[in-house]
């Protein structure tokens, strides 16, 4: 047998078209693994991990899907060809391993010349590319956060190519530890190329057999915590059999290729390929199995899909010019194709499944051919520029194409910062709160802040107790009618100034009843606050001031915020986080990123996946009013029992009475002609998912129970819906709702006989 780079008498001009053909199927059948992924959850099978489940449990998972009549058909296809898609980068190692070889061997080359001068063509083939999708990945992450940060350290180092740890494993896009792995063995191949000119074929590929699969083996068995990205491929050793057997084929292929394509698709083969496979498969169940397993498939894989290919007709083959061509151009495909899939997949319906596949797969092929248009023209702009000796010239246009890049990116920062501010790094709120050891967080005490965030544009006034409104005075007149009001947001008020809210207002317009004495109404309520705080908060103050009633504005999503811990609230509010305003925040353009995810990827995300706007959804608290929401949960109901418990016990140590003043979701009064974020595919008709009535049964059901009154605010704000009592881009009540909540519960009040005697 000669070696591989002996002279041959006539040159081989079998043209390895099948080869660009393999790296496409091998492509769309990774694609098909990582959509499968997102659908139906990872696999067992080849998977192993340090909480790998038994062995029976990893088989069962296999069983096929039922239950969903003909379409479990198309579903079990897509989950079985999907999952053991993975298979697909065992082909891409093997041609990997056969193209730099065969390359080699057709320039007639011995050992390589210059290793330096390889490792140049390498990175000229592989990091433009690599850096392209960093980049362009890096400027989805500045503009609209869907992406890495620059002020993340491992995003540097993969940019360099070191993904091997387990933080850098699966950065950004997990799909990208194979150019990890890829940088690693090219950085190896010319002592591999060497080794291989030196043994031959057949006793290369055996002595790494015998030293690189134990060593894998050996990790399995070592590194319980590192198990997955040890046996993928953080490090070269582990996957180099399957890479070596693709050396070794093309330099036997090279030095016999009429034996060699004779036997590759001869009958045999085919069937011992099949074989193969199987057992490599049945071996992947097993940790032990999962020593050899990945090298059987891809040296099976290889035997398999060159004897199907081969076999083909010159018109069967130009069938398969689409798989040609992505093979062709299959890195930049590889690259692009996983952060699409985790951005757009998964979806909630079947339809909303294939749809984001279809336009994954379409803009996965017209990104890529951008990229690479893009990066080829940089790439000869800067190798022109270097030609010719314009060093000087290229660092100036570099740097005045990022200076007008930054100040544009900044101008659209400061522009929304002007005209339309977002609640970032927190709450909106966040500038005027403090934290807080009892109640969790309140005002910053005797100050007053101007507030603007997502459509909202107020001032904030607070007492020296850290709530809104003027001072409360312990002393009280004879005859003052005192009322105490607690609440979250719809009583603070957010959105409109302090001294609009409709506390504030009810104790203007009780005060001008006729023959009224003094009243006092004591605000209490504060953004966020659900029923933990409106008992601690009563607990705490009622008994100073000692009201004759207690109000409790109890909106719908109070069966949520009761289950949250404090904790959970305040890192919601960002303590100690930066300032919204900051000029950190101005150079991570956290303004223009919300824009753009509110804006944007949120909406084309919902379009995309026929199901409601979340953000939308979150403003209309639709949640709330679900079937199988907050208020079913006996936790949730146990727990505001209490709170409400505990309120009353306060009040009857005091003589006061306590109303619940049962504040209605937005979209309970308004319909989406007068709320701009009303979701598209929401039905609140639809009986099967919605109860408009649950909130408040609810809490009418738990203060029936206590002996407490209700009154809701569902009839009053409906009545008056054409005054737009709530924020058309926000949740809370406008100047007009508080007014018109003032005036019903004055009314109310009055006619209930609450403002009887006072103390």
């Amino acid at each position: 047998m000669t070696t591989p780079g002996a002279r041959r008498p006539a040159k081989d001009t079998h043209r390895f078209w099948w080869l660009d053909a393999a790296k496409g199927l091998a492509l769309v059948w990774i694609f098909l693994n990582h959509a499968s992924e997102q659908v139906f959850g990872f696999p067992h099978i080849g998977n192993p991990t340090g909480s790998w489940p038994p062995l029976a449990e990893r088989i069962a998972q296999l069983a096929p899907l039922t239950g969903h009549g003909m379409r479990d058909i198309a579903a079990n296809l897509f989950r079985y060809v999907g999952w053991f898609g993975e298979q697909g980068v065992q082909i891409f190692i093997v041609l990997s391993g056969f193209g730099l070889v065969w390359g080699l061997c057709q320039r007639g080359r011995r050992p390589v010349e210059s290793r330096l001068g390889f490792y140049r063509r390498r990175a000229l083939r592989i990091l433009p590319l690599w850096w392209g999708a960093h980049l362009a990945l890096l400027a989805c992450g500045i503009l609209c956060g869907a992406g890495p940060s620059p002020f993340d350290s491992r995003f540097y180092l993969s940019f360099l190519g070191i993904r091997f740890t387990s933080e850098l494993f699966y950065y950004i896009a997990p799909a990208w530890w194979y150019v990890g792995l890829a940088i690693q063995l090219y950085l190896v191949f010319p002592w591999l190329w060497a080794l291989l000119l030196r043994l031959g074929p057949a006793r290369f590929l055996l002595g790494i057999a015998v030293v690189a699969l134990p060593i894998r083996m050996l990790g399995l068995a070592l590194f319980p915590d590192f198990l997955d990205p040890w046996q993928r491929g953080a490090f070269f050793i582990t996957r180099l059999p399957e890479f070596a057997f693709g050396m070794a084929v093309a330099a036997w292929y090279h030095n016999d290729p009429s034996r060699a394509r004779q036997i590759l698709r001869s009958g045999r083969a085919l069937i011992l390929g099949a074989f193969t496979y199987a057992i490599a498969n049945i071996l992947s169940l097993t940790l032990l199995g999962m020593a050899v397993a990945p090298a059987l498939q891809g040296a099976s894989l290889f035997v398999l899909l060159y004897g199907l290919l081969d076999r083909l007709s010159d018109r069967a083959s130009r069938c398969l010019a689409p798989f040609t061509h992505a093979g062709r151009h299959s890195y930049s495909l590889y690259l692009m194709h996983h952060p699409l899939l985790l951005a757009l997949l998964p979806a909630p319906s079947v339809t909303g499944v294939v749809v984001s596949l279809a336009v994954a797969a379409a803009l996965t092929y017209l990104l890529s051919l951008a990229l690479e248009r893009v990066v080829t023209f940089v790439s000869s702009w800067i190798a022109t520029a270097f030609r010719d000796g314009r060093i000087g010239r290229l660092i100036g246009q570099i740097a005045l194409t990022g200076c007008a890049i930054l100040i544009l990116l900044l101008g659209a920062e400061l522009l929304i910062r002007r005209f339309d501010p977002q609640e970032v790094l927190g709450w909106g709120e966040r500038p005027a709160l403090e934290p807080h050891p009892v109640f969790g967080w309140r005002l910053k005490p005797a100050e007053e802040f101007r507030l603007r965030w997502e459509s909202y544009d107020y001032t904030v006034r607070s007492n020296s107790l850290g709530f809104p409104g003027p001072e409360p005075s312990a002393f009280r007149a004879p005859n003052t009618t005192r009322i105490f009001a607690a609440g979250d947001a719809f009583t603070s008020a957010e959105g409109v100034d302090t001294n609009a809210a409709w506390p504030r207002l009810l104790e203007s317009r009780l005060a001008t009843r006729p023959g009224a004495g003094p009243v006092e109404v004591l605000n209490f309520g504060m953004t966020a606050y659900g029923p933990n705080q409106y008992a601690a908060v009563v607990e705490r103050f009622a008994p100073d001031y000692r009201p004759d009633l207690i109000l409790i504005g109890f909106f719908v999503n109070d069966y949520e915020d009761v289950l949250l811990s404090i904790d959970q609230f305040r890192a919601q509010i960002g303590f100690g986080r930066p300032s919204p305003d900051s000029r950190l925040a101005f150079l991570r353009l956290d303004h223009l990123q919300r824009y753009l995810q509110q804006k944007l990827l949120s909406p084309f995300r919902a379009f995309l996946h026929r199901r409601p706007d979340w953000y939308g959804y979150f403003l209309g608290n639709f949640r709330a009013l679900e079937k199988n929401g907050p208020c079913t949960e006996p936790e949730a109901r146990a727990r505001v029992r209490d709170r409400l418990e505990r309120i009353r016990t306060v009040a009857e140590s005091v003589g006061a009475k306590v109303v619940i003043v049962m504040i209605p979701a937005p979209v309970q009064v308004c319909d989406r002609t007068r709320l701009a974020y009303y979701p598209h595919r929401v039905d609140l008709e639809d009986p099967t998912r919605f109860d408009l009535d649950l909130p408040q049964r609810t809490t009418r059901e738990i203060a029936a129970e206590l002996g407490m009154t209700c009154l809701d605010l569902r009839s009053a704000l409906q009545a008056s819906v054409s005054l737009d009592p709530y924020q058309s881009r926000n949740m809370h009540f406008t100047i007009a709702g508080h007014r018109i909540v003032a005036a019903y519960l004055a009314d109310q009040l009055i006619q209930d006989g609450y403002l009887g005697e006072s103390r």
